[in-house]
């Protein structure tokens, strides 16, 4: 019996520390890193099958250099074509720091 593949969670930001801060952000495990792909360059989004989760913060920042604004809009039109999608919960809970009770 086959294990289901585990999908890739995108971290989008225009800067590795804003990803980390992403990741933190939604309590993501950084044991977890082999799930995750950090994107902050708007071509590091083609080629990733329809429906791939991706969570950013603080997108209306985002506008203060071109990189970042190419960034911002490429991530736009890949969600409107539909190649990306907000995560949802289900797709963070297998993520998150697990708490001891």
């Amino acid at each position: 019996m086959r294990d289901r593949p585990q999908r890739i969670l995108l971290i989008v930001a225009p800067t590795i520390f804003e990803c980390r801060r992403a990741i933190e952000s939604f309590g993501l495990d950084l044991g977890h890193l082999d799930r995750m792909r950090s994107v902050t360059r708007a071509h590091h989004l083609r080629g990733w099958s329809r429906g791939t989760p991706f969570i950013a913060i603080n997108r209306e920042t985002w506008s203060r250099d071109q990189q970042a604004w190419d960034l911002d809009r490429t991530l736009d039109a890949c969600i409107v074509a539909g190649r990306l999608r907000i995560a949802s919960e289900r797709d963070l809970e297998e993520l998150r720091i697990r708490s001891v009770a």
